[in-house]
C-alpha cells in the first residue's frame, strides 16, 4: 500500500534554502574578488606613487645635497590632514631635519617599504594614522621618508563590509523568492507525476504525464515516463488476452482426451492405437504451447548486454538449413536471396524468429514457393520471408500479431495464435519492428532491425 503523499512546503522551503545558499556564495565570492582585486590595484598604484616621489626628491638631493632636500621639503605646503603624502628627513639620531613630523617614528627604522602606523596631531587630538611609506637612506646615517596615508582604503575596507552586509541580506530575500518559485515549478511536476503514476497503480492505465512541448528536460522526462506507461499498458493488455486466449487454448485440447478417455472407459476397451495417436497429437500441441510461451518469456527477459554482432544473412541461412527438408518433403521450394546485412542480436532468437515466418508460409502461404531474403541500408538491417497465398487483409494485420490471435482463415489449422506474435516481440526486443505488406499475390513479412555497418562479419 502506498504511503499519503506528503506536504510539499516542506521540500519547497528545502529548494528555496539551497538556491539561496548558492547564490549567496555566489554573491560573497563576486564581491570578495572584486575587493581583492580592486585594493590590490590601488596598493600597487599608491607603491608606484611613493616611489615616484622619492625617485624626485632623490634627484633633487643629488643635485643640491641634504640642504636643497630639506629646503624643498620644507616649503609651504597644505597640512598632514589636508594631503595624502608625508615627508620626512632625519638624521641617525632620529632628529628631524625637514617635514611633516616632530620626531623620527621608531617603527620606520629599517629601509624599504613598509606599513606603518604613526600618530598625527590634529589641533588638541592625536590621531594615529596608516602609512604606507619608503624609507631611503641618504648616507651619513641620514634617511628620506616618503609615505602615502592608506585611511582611504581602511574606509573603504569599512564600506565594503557594510555593502557585503546589505548584498547579503537582499541576496537572501531575492534568493529565498526566487529557489521557492523554481522549487515550486520542480515540484509540480513531481506531484503530477505522482499523482498519475498512484491513478495508474490503480488501474487506470490510460493515464499519461501531460507534456508542455517546449522540449525541455521536463518534458523529456515526462515522455520517457509515458512510453514506460505504454508499454506496461500493452504488457498487462496482452497478458489479459494472452491469459484468455491461453485458457481456451489449454482447454480445447485437455477436453478432447478427457472425452476420449471417458468413453473408452464406458466401453470397457482398451487404447487403441488411433487413441493414442490423438492423445499424443493433442499433447504436441499443448508441449508446443509451453514451447513457444517459454520463447516470449525469454524475449522478455533479453537485455542489450546477452546482443552480440551478426549477419542476418548468417541467420536466414540456419534457418533454411533447417526448414528445407521440411519444405521440400511438402512439395514447395525454399527461395533464398540473401545478402549482407550487419546488427546486433540474440542469434537463437532471431533464427527462432525466422522459422516462425518460414512455418507460418507453408501453412498459409499456398502451395507455390517461399522466398527468403536480407539486405541492408544505412539504418536498418532487414529480412523478409514472402509468399503467394492469399495473404493478411490490411485491417487484420495488427490484431495478427498480438498475442494468441487467430484470424478465422487460419481456424482450421494446427496452431496456437502465437508465431507472428513471437517474431514481433523479437522484433522489439532488438529495438526493430515486424511489418506485413501485401505481395500481390501472398504477404511479405519484414523484420527490420538497427543496421550494425560498422560491424565486421562473423565467420
Amino acid at each position: 500500500m502506498l504511503a499519503r503523499p506528503p506536504r510539499t512546503s516542506a521540500a519547497t522551503m528545502r529548494g528555496a534554502l539551497w538556491v539561496t545558499l548558492a547564490v549567496l556564495l555566489a554573491t560573497v565570492a563576486a564581491l570578495t574578488l572584486q575587493y581583492v582585486r580592486t585594493f590590490s590595484v590601488l596598493e600597487a598604484e599608491s607603491r608606484h606613487m611613493v616611489k615616484a616621489e622619492v625617485a624626485g626628491l632623490m634627484e633633487r638631493y643629488r643635485s643640491g645635497g641634504l640642504q636643497e632636500l630639506a629646503r624643498f621639503i620644507a616649503r609651504p605646503q597644505p597640512s598632514a590632514d589636508a594631503r595624502d603624502y608625508i615627508y620626512l628627513v632625519g638624521t641617525a639620531n632620529g632628529r628631524v631635519v625637514a617635514g611633516d613630523l616632530d620626531r623620527w617614528p621608531n617603527a620606520a627604522q629599517r629601509e624599504g617599504w613598509q606599513i606603518l602606523n604613526i600618530p598625527f596631531r590634529s589641533g588638541p587630538t592625536l590621531r594615529v594614522r596608516r602609512v604606507e611609506a619608503e624609507v631611503v637612506s641618504l648616507g651619513s646615517g641620514n634617511r628620506l621618508l616618503v609615505g602615502h596615508l592608506a585611511d582611504g582604503r581602511d574606509q573603504l575596507g569599512v564600506r565594503y563590509l557594510e555593502t557585503l552586509g546589505w548584498s547579503i541580506a537582499a541576496t537572501a530575500l531575492i534568493g529565498l523568492g526566487l529557489g521557492w518559485w523554481i522549487s515550486r515549478r520542480a515540484l509540480r511536476f513531481v506531484e503530477r507525476a505522482a499523482e498519475t503514476g498512484a491513478r495508474f497503480l490503480a488501474g487506470r492505465l490510460d493515464e499519461r504525464l501531460p507534456v508542455t512541448g517546449r522540449g525541455d528536460q521536463y518534458d523529456y522526462l515526462a515522455e520517457v515516463v509515458n512510453a514506460c506507461f505504454g508499454e506496461v499498458e500493452r504488457m498487462i493488455g496482452s497478458l489479459r488476452a494472452a491469459t484468455d486466449g491461453l485458457a481456451h487454448d489449454l482447454k480445447t485440447p485437455l477436453t478432447r482426451m478427457k472425452v476420449r478417455a471417458e468413453l473408452a472407459l464406458l466401453r470397457q476397451v482398451s487404447a487403441d492405437e488411433q487413441f493414442l495417436l490423438a492423445t499424443t497429437g493433442d499433447i504436441d500441441a499443448l508441449l508446443k504451447l509451453i514451447n513457444d510461451l517459454l520463447v516470449l518469456a525469454r524475449v522478455d527477459a533479453l537485455t542489450t548486454n546477452m546482443l552480440e554482432p551478426l549477419d542476418l544473412a548468417d541467420v536466414a541461412r540456419e534457418a533454411i538449413e533447417l526448414y528445407e527438408p521440411v519444405v521440400e518433403a511438402a512439395g514447395r521450394h525454399l527461395i533464398a536471396d540473401l545478402r549482407p546485412a550487419a546488427t546486433r542480436g540474440a542469434r537463437s532468437l532471431l533464427v527462432q524468429a525466422v522459422c516462425n515466418l518460414i512455418d507460418n508460409a507453408m501453412k498459409y502461404g499456398g502451395s507455390a514457393s517461399i522466398t527468403v531474403m536480407t539486405g541492408s541500408t544505412r539504418a536498418k538491417a532487414e529480412i523478409k520471408v514472402a509468399d503467394q497465398g492469399p495473404g493478411i487483409a490490411a485491417d487484420d494485420r495488427t490484431r495478427a500479431t498480438e498475442r494468441l490471435v487467430r484470424l478465422d482463415a487460419s481456424r482450421s489449422t494446427e496452431g496456437s495464435g502465437l508465431g507472428l506474435s513471437i517474431v514481433a516481440a523479437i522484433a522489439r526486443a532488438h529495438g526493430g519492428v515486424l511489418t506485413l505488406d501485401d505481395n500481390d499475390p501472398g504477404l511479405i513479412v519484414s523484420i527490420r532491425l538497427p543496421s550494425g555497418a560498422g560491424l565486421t562479419k562473423l565467420p
